[in-house]
């Protein structure tokens, strides 16, 4: 097993405070935001409800993250959230988070990034979306090998001009005159069960706030740099959420908006006709491109961690002079491209809502056992309202995954089996390092 100051040696902490906030903005900022206000709009029916289940979901966002950010200023390693759980937890459930991440997780997101990617960019160029997707895997893996420093330019530049691009339409579609409703309204009473799934989709939307962690080793000053990258990350996405989500009720009216399936483009043709449609479908393809490439970057910080525990897997946590993990790139893009070609590619997205968030509670979790179990560990940051924020967090958490699990069982079941897998072959792949 690979100790801590090796882990940590092997990185090069380039990333300032700047880069390590549009990491955070640049994770959360993908394609949810574009098609998930269309069903927060059905299962709320109205505005005023939808902003709070909005609201709901960037305070509960935020809990995460105030909760994962003492932790993970106090250890900051690679792979983030896998050097919280090995501490608080031993090897075997951060093998177990890594496991997931590698099999599963980093590579199913990547590749339903780069699916959404290529459907807007056939839509404008008129080429296969298979050979797109692909296209565009290929590219953000190039992008990564070149190391840190050039994804992360390439990432901060793609995250800035996208978050401003969306402001500026959001502004515009402001400005318009209130849209009209359709004649047959498809909105109904909000009901609990309604609002509930309209929270796990909003959740769904904000995911990526833990992203900054897996690249702590990368970070300068970690422990004042990644703090604050969370919190002003996820304030400045959730302003950006809301601002975006008041512009698609006023623009279409939230029974039109409710009833399209494609909200952007139909956003689009109300400010420009055809070309305001090809503007926003350029403007999806854009942030689901920087949802890839910052998907890969981070996640495969995560894949190279699972060698720090399972010494059979160590040409996973190797790294070239440019301190990139080469080969945890090449097998996460391999696999990558092979989910892209499955039918039940669906149900890996379904699993990555359930597959990541009991690993995110384990992370506050954490929080509360180190507190009590080392109290004397150095914490540059400390969580306001400790422990209240962390159980909050938790409380919610379990309530969210318990409702997930009754709505999406075999997803669910699926989920368990390959967690369960990796607990089941820790030992073996452990080798030397048991």
């Amino acid at each position: 097993m690979i100790e801590p100051a090796e882990r940590t040696a092997s990185a090069r902490r380039v990333l300032g405070p700047v880069d390590a906030t549009l990491v955070t903005v640049g994770a959360m900022v993908g394609s949810g935001i574009f098609a998930t206000p269309s069903s927060v709009a059905r299962d709320a029916g109205s505005l005023g409800a939808a902003l709070a289940v909005w609201i709901a979901g960037a305070v509960l966002s935020l809990l995460g993250a105030l909760a994962v950010a003492e932790p993970g200023a106090a250890l900051p390693e690679r792979g983030g959230l896998t050097a919280i759980l090995r501490r608080a937890f031993g090897a075997r459930t951060a093998f177990a988070f890594g496991w997931t991440m590698t099999l599963v997780l980093v590579p199913s997101s990547v590749a339903f990034f780069a699916g959404v990617t290529a459907q807007h960019l056939a839509a404008v160029t008129g080429r296969s979306v298979p050979a797109l997707q692909s296209l565009v895997i290929v590219a953000v893996a190039g992008v990564n090998l070149l190391g840190i420093v050039p994804a992360a330019r390439l990432q901060s530049g793609v995250t800035a001009l996208r978050v401003a691009a969306l402001a500026a339409v959001a502004v515009a579609a402001l400005a318009l005159p209130p849209g009209v409703a359709p004649a047959a309204p498809t909105t109904t009473t909000p009901t609990c069960a309604g609002l509930f799934a309209a929270l796990v989709a909003v959740l769904w939307s904000y995911d990526g706030w833990i992203d900054v962690t897996s690249l702590a080793a990368e970070v300068r000053e970690p422990g004042r740099t990644l703090p604050r990258a969370l919190v002003a990350g996820v304030g400045v996405v959730a302003a950006l959420y809301l601002l975006v989500v008041v512009a698609f009720h006023r623009a279409l009216s939230t029974a039109g908006l409710a009833a399209s399936a494609a909200p952007a483009a139909a956003l689009g043709a109300r400010l420009a006709g055809v070309a305001g449609a090809r503007v926003l479908v350029a403007l999806v393809a854009l942030s689901t491109f920087g949802g890839c490439l910052i998907g890969l970057v981070s996640g495969t910080r995560v894949v190279a961690a699972v060698a720090d525990d399972a010494a059979r897997l160590a040409p996973l946590g190797r790294t070239d002079r440019r301190g990139v993990p080469a080969v945890a790139t090449v097998v996460t893009v391999a696999l990558a491209l092979g989910y892209a070609r499955v039918r039940w590619f669906g149900e890996l997205a379904q699993v990555f809502v359930v597959g990541a968030w009991p690993f995110y509670a384990l992370g506050a979790l954490a929080a509360l056992r180190l507190r009590r179990r080392e109290p004397g560990l150095a914490r540059p940051f400390r969580t306001p309202g400790h422990p209240w924020t962390e159980r909050a967090f938790l409380v919610v958490t379990l309530a969210m995954m318990a409702g997930f699990a009754r709505e999406n069982g075999r997803a669910t079941l699926l989920s368990l089996a390959v967690v369960g897998a990796g607990i089941t072959v820790f030992p073996a792949l452990r080798g030397r390092a048991g």
